[in-house]
């Protein structure tokens, strides 16, 4: 039979015979060996693969790396597929209006930003007419951010129409699709 509660004839007297000291400073001598045998371990371990760990990717030594991202097979249209066709629709057109900021996006970074940062940097001591072939090598960037912008204007217009088209009261045309109590996700 247990008993679930001590009886009063059980409870020790608590003194410290400071065995419980003993006890911890064993265990804390025993952490301590088994650190030290770990840390020699990962020591062995990195001494033999030291070769390989510092091969990382050095712009100076490597002009070329491989960047292996996941490829995603499946089309827009594959991964938007509901009962309700005027959805997919809606659906379908904000997909492809943020994957066009998406690459707008890219296409910015990648091809006008440093472009446009790194202009008339380098020599400070110019001679006459320096500044002038400078430019005239300048303007084609320059025509070609232009219409880059345009395209931006386009599509911002374009995201603009649609949102419009989809918030659009019963008053003013016929409504696409009950949008009451639809909030967009900031990311």
């Amino acid at each position: 039979m247990a008993v679930d509660t001590l009886s009063p004839d059980w409870d020790f007297d608590r003194v410290d015979d400071g065995s419980q000291k003993i006890h911890a400073e064993v265990q804390l001598k025993n952490y301590g060996r088994f650190l030290e045998e770990y840390t020699s371990q990962l020591r062995r371990i990195e001494d033999a693969l030291d070769d390989l760990i510092g091969d990382v990717w050095d712009f100076n030594l490597d002009p070329i790396a491989l960047k292996l991202l996941p490829y995603e097979q499946s089309s827009l249209l594959e991964l938007i597929k509901t009962e309700n066709k005027v959805l997919n629709k809606v659906i379908t057109v904000y997909a492809a209006l943020c994957c066009e900021i998406k690459k707008l996006k890219y296409e910015a970074e990648t091809k006008f930003y440093n472009g446009l940062l790194f202009y008339g940097e380098g020599d400070s001591s110019m001679v006459e007419g320096d500044c002038q072939i400078q430019m005239g090598r300048f303007v084609s960037f320059l025509q070609e951010l232009s219409c880059f912008v345009t395209r931006c204007y386009e599509v911002v217009m374009n995201v603009i129409h649609q949102l419009a088209a989809l918030y659009i009261s019963n008053k003013i045309g016929p409504k696409i699709i009950e949008t009451t109590g639809v909030h967009f996700q900031v990311f």
